[in-house]
Order: structure tokens, then sequence, then C-alpha cells
């Protein structure tokens, strides 16, 4: 990352949807540092931008347009920053949470490479399961579903749910240029929606529902879920007569790509892994990506010290990540799987590894307002750390 130069928005200022505006609060005189990617350069050329600065106590949204000419007047307070522009063909965002203004000062903005066709998001996910009977261990009755954050229909044939091959509590070191995580994204699942383009709709402000088994588990413990309503679910053909999976016929089959599993996927329950939904190029098939995305590679083991070499999994390019979320325990966190373009946090269902407290809940996106339609829109600001929010199945 290279600093771009000094950039400065003009004194007057126009304040936007203002709560509750301070007008006792002493004004400082800020100035914005850039620092930008490499591969936008240090002096790059705006087709479109917007700075925005919201004080999270009174409500005041202080908004500018990009590119900046002079100094920033703005009141003590704390505030949540945002910003987003179009510069040298690429899109970028930047973000600063919970920033404490409190005297004339610069202010740092990293910004990020992001993928501007992010409309489908992951709405909840839930990985733990329900607590089983006996008290041990999660259930199947997983799921995730997959929000339209537009006010325009939206179409999900084609769209592939991944798994992440590498742990975010992991210190192994990669070897292989080509897995490292700012190069490409290494998976070990691939399952797509099935469609010809039109045929999976989700109106705005909707979502659909896919699901380890789309059976009801309440008949096994009464807390479970019922997901006999599920728009899909993964299936897997197992090659162990002692591990299989059901199938309800009512409810569609994902299209299995690649499992790293002979017998059936089951998503981290502990929550240590990232997961991405992905826009494949156009006319890409299944025998297109396992040819040329293979994503073998090398690593140095970092508990025993040797070098090792690691299959069943292969690489996803950035630019058809459409939205990514990296997930970890708190203390089990070392560095996130995804690049911070996508994902420059984490969000996390407990403390610890194996605390049995995670069963029975999930990660749920908040809100962050409604659109001009009317239409609950999700918070997404690519940091999972914040536009997450554990809560309980029941």
């Amino acid at each position: 990352m290279k600093k771009l130069i000094h950039i400065f928005v003009a004194a007057a200022c126009m304040l936007l949807n203002a709560c509750s505006k301070n007008d006792d609060a002493p004004m400082l005189t800020i100035n914005v540092q850039d620092v930008m990617p490499e591969a936008v350069g240090n002096n790059p050329s705006l087709t479109w931008g917007k700075l925005t600065f919201e004080e999270i106590n009174t409500g005041g949204v202080y908004s500018f347009d990009l590119p900046l000419a002079s100094e920033i007047v703005l009141p003590v307070g704390a505030y949540n920053i945002t910003g987003e522009m179009t510069a040298n063909g690429y899109h970028l965002k930047s973000s600063l949470h919970q920033y404490s203004l409190t005297d004339n000062s610069s202010i740092s903005l990293k910004w990020i490479i992001c993928n501007p066709n992010n409309t489908l998001v992951f709405g909840e996910i839930y990985f733990t399961g329900s607590l089983n009977a006996k008290g041990t261990s999660g259930m199947y009755d997983t799921y995730f579903t997959v929000y339209n954050n537009t006010d325009e229909v939206q179409y999900a044939d084609g769209l592939a749910i991944v798994e992440s091959k590498l742990l975010n509590s992991s210190t192994d070191e990669i070897l292989t240029p080509a897995n490292n995580k700012d190069a490409n994204f290494t998976v070990q699942t691939v399952y797509v929606i099935p469609g010809k383009g039109t045929d999976v709709a989700i109106q705005p402000g909707h979502s659909i529902k896919i699901v380890d088994q789309a059976i009801n588990w309440g008949e096994f413990v009464d807390y479970a879920l019922d997901h006999t309503d599920a728009d899909f679910e993964w299936y897997d053909e197992s090659s162990s007569a002692t591990v299989v999976d059901t199938d309800n016929p009512a409810v569609p089959n994902l299209e299995k790509w690649f499992s790293y599993s002979p017998t059936i996927w089951i998503p981290s329950n502990q929550c240590n892994r990232s997961y991405a939904l992905v826009r494949f190029p156009q006319g890409m098939t299944v025998e297109d990506f396992l040819s040329k995305q293979n994503g073998e590679y090398d690593y140095i083991n970092a508990a025993t010290g040797k070098t090792m070499h690691a299959k069943n999994c292969y690489l996803v390019s950035h630019d058809w990540i459409i939205d990514g979320v990296n997930l970890c325990p708190t203390e089990k966190f070392t560095e996130p799987v995804l690049p911070t373009i996508i994902d420059s946090g984490y969000a996390a269902i407990s403390d610890k590894n194996a605390d049995v407290g995670r069963f029975g809940m999930k990660f749920v996106r908040k809100q962050s307002g409604t659109s001009g339609d009317g239409n609950v829109v999700l918070l997404d600001t690519d940091n999972s750390s914040f536009d997450f929010e554990i809560v309980k199945v029941r």
C-alpha cells in the first residue's frame, strides 16, 4: 500500500438527514490522508466518489463529494466514516467505525478494491446446529440465507457457495504464491444453485434459505428447526454405507461441483472457516473450473515445522466473489483467510473453540436502515466484526 497526498474537503459541508445536530459542539478542522492500493496508484483519476461522516450520538450525517478540495470542518464527536469511489477503473470503499474526533488532526483512510455488484449477501448463517438430545454436539439442522439487498429483483441462478480450505485459526506458512490470501481464495467445497438465468428470483428485501437436510428436525428434539420450507438443500451421494445423506425430493438440490469429503459435507460447527457467494465468469462450466483452477499447494506445518502438500482444493478469483465472511472463535483467531478487500474483520460465535454454548446460535447480519422503496437494507461494510450479531435460533 502506498500513501496518497493529503486530500481536503470544503469547509462548507452539507448536512443530510441530521436528526439532532449539536450546534454547541466545538468545530474541528480535519484533513484526510488516503492510503490507496498499489493497483490503483498514487494519483488516481476519480470518476465518482463520496465520503460520509455519521455522528453516532446525534445522528448527524455530513456528506462530501469526491474529489475533495479543502479542509473538513466537523463538530467534536464519535463518527462512523464511510467512503466509496471509482478510480482508474476500480471500485473502492473505505470505512472507520466509532472513530472519535476530539481535536484538529489527520484521519488516515485505507481504501480497498471491492466488487460493486454485491447485490446478494449472506443474511443468516447457522452452522453450529441445535444441541442434540444427549447435549453433546450439534445436529444437522444447519442453514444459511442469501438476501437481496437491493430494490430490484435479483437472480441466484448459477450462484456458488464455497467454503475455505484454510482455517482462520491457522498459523501454517503458505509457500505456493497462488494460494496466498491476497492472490486467490482457496476453497474446499463448491455448491452451485441450479438455473438457466432467471429461474431463481429473489424479490427485493427477501431471501432464499439453503439447508443441509430439508426435514423437520423437531421430530428428533423439540427445539430443533423445521426445514421442510427450504428453497434448496445440499445433498451428497456418499461413498460410505454408514454415513449417508437424506434427500427430500420435494426440495431441489444444489449442484455439487466439488467437495473434499467422500461422504457428506458438514460446515464447520466450530465456525472457524470462511464462506463466500461466488459468480463465476460467464460460460464457465464445472469441467472448466476443475481443470483450470486446481489449488494444490505447499505449506510449512506450524506444529511440526515440516513442509507439507495440500490437495482437494481449488482457487477462486477475488473478483468472482460478491460476498464473503470470515468466521472464527475469538481465542483461536490468528489471521483472516479472505483478504481485506472482501472482509476486513471476522465474526465470532463464541470465545472458545469448544464452547457448548455456541450450539443453537446463529450469525445474523444487522440492519442498516430501509431503502427508498421501504425494503430492509442489511449492513454490509465488508467487515464481519461489525456487520453481524449473534442470535439464538429459538
